[in-house]
This record gives structure tokens, C-alpha cells and sequence, in this order.
């Protein structure tokens, strides 16, 4: 596989560059450096692994949904470096990032914001991604997805999970799989294509809108 640089700040900051069979990684839990360091971290990454940015034939972006900030920073500057070197771009979302290699029915949950989070309900026919709060999303597995698996992002949502009665089995991230399928079908994004998955109003946005209404 041709040298390739992988970008995930949906949360915090995940940097990976694969090279000839190795692995060169960062991660950064803190979500409120994407502007000033992302570009930083990845020419420290980029110089581990002996590389120049022009060496990278494969940028590699997930697409949230998450961090509304932390998607449009990755994307930006994946785009950037896509029209600087001409490198292809390759964009996963994090439920294929989580759930690529689901072949049962499920349900996968990850993190969202507040009481809210980001679901996909996969029947094996049809695909469904939602913001909600997630006391309705408890109560729709009960009553229509019972004999669904249920995978999440984190602990706190399992024990949320487990408190309702629903066992839920931890995710598994694999970015460099996820990325790796994608690249050996050639499925690269056209650059004007790519855009955030968001699946709400951002923070700002409902604020706005609850002014405009007088709420």
C-alpha cells in the first residue's frame, strides 16, 4: 500500500501514518487543539515515520458525526494537502469506522453531546443514522429492535445500557481498517464532495434559533 496519512478529530485528535506495513500513531483526547496543533502533529508524525507530506499518496478522513469543529478543521486541511501534493482523498464516517465488519443486526451507539447521541440501526436492508435523546433511543430498542446487537463507543454508555436492561457490547475502532477497504476498491471522494456528517444543528445554530422563536 502507497504511503498513507489517516485524520480523525471527530473527538480529540487521532493521527495515523502507514508505511510499508508500519503503524506510526498520535492520539490526543483533548478536543479544543485541532486549529493550532492538527498541522503540527502531523508533520511530527510524518517526520517519525521518515516521510514528507508529498510522499503521501492516500489522505484519509473521517467525516463524524462528532466535533463540529474537529470534522471541518480534518477536512480543510486534508483538502489542502490533497491539492498541494495530489494525493487521493478517502472519507469513512464513524459508524463505518466503528461498524465496518457488522454482519448481524445492530444497533451502534456512540457519543454524542448532553443526554443526546449519534445511532445507527443497521437490519442488514436498510441503514438508519440519527441524533436522539437517548431515553428514546432505549425505548425504540425495546420495542422494535429486541434481537439486535448492540455495540456502543464508551463504558458510560454501556452501564446506561445495562441500567436498562439492555446488554451492550464495547465497539471496536479500527481506522486502518476501515480506510484500508476503501483504498484497495479505489473508493476515493472527489474533493468537492466531501462534507460533514452532522446530524443536528450545531450548538450555535439552536441557540440562534431559540432567539429568533423567544424562547
Amino acid at each position: 500500500m502507497d504511503s498513507t496519512l489517516i485524520i480523525d478529530c471527530s473527538s480529540g485528535m487521532n493521527i495515523i501514518v502507514l508505511k510499508q506495513g508500519e503503524v506510526f500513531k498520535f492520539l490526543d483526547s483533548n478536543q479544543k487543539r485541532h486549529t493550532d496543533e492538527l498541522l503540527l502533529s502531523v508533520d511530527r508524525l510524518l517526520n517519525e515515520a521518515n516521510l514528507k507530506i508529498n510522499d503521501i499518496k492516500n489522505l484519509c478522513v473521517t467525516i463524524g458525526p462528532g466535533s463540529f469543529t474537529g470534522i471541518r478543521v480534518a477536512i480543510s486541511i486534508c483538502k489542502g494537502l490533497a491539492i498541494g501534493n495530489g494525493a487521493k482523498i478517502f472519507a469513512v464516517s464513524n459508524f463505518d469506522a466503528y461498524g465496518h465488519d457488522k454482519t448481524e443486526k445492530y444497533a451502534l451507539v456512540l457519543d454524542g453531546f448532553s443526554d443526546f447521541i449519534y445511532s445507527r440501526i443497521n437490519n442488514l436492508k436498510n441503514i438508519e443514522d440519527t441524533c436522539e435523546h437517548i431515553s428514546d433511543l432505549i425505548l425504540k430498542i425495546k420495542n422494535n429492535y429486541s434481537d439486535f446487537k448492540v455495540f456502543v463507543q464508551s463504558e458510560k454508555l454501556q452501564n446506561i445500557f445495562a441500567e436498562n436492561g439492555i446488554k451492550a457490547s464495547i465497539a471496536s475502532l479500527d481506522l486502518v481498517a476501515a480506510f484500508s477497504q476503501k483504498i484497495e476498491k479505489n473508493e476515493a471522494t472527489n474533493i468537492s464532495q466531501i462534507s460533514p456528517i452532522y446530524l443536528r444543528a450545531s450548538q450555535a445554530e439552536i441557540e440562534r434559533n431559540k432567539r429568533l422563536s423567544g424562547e
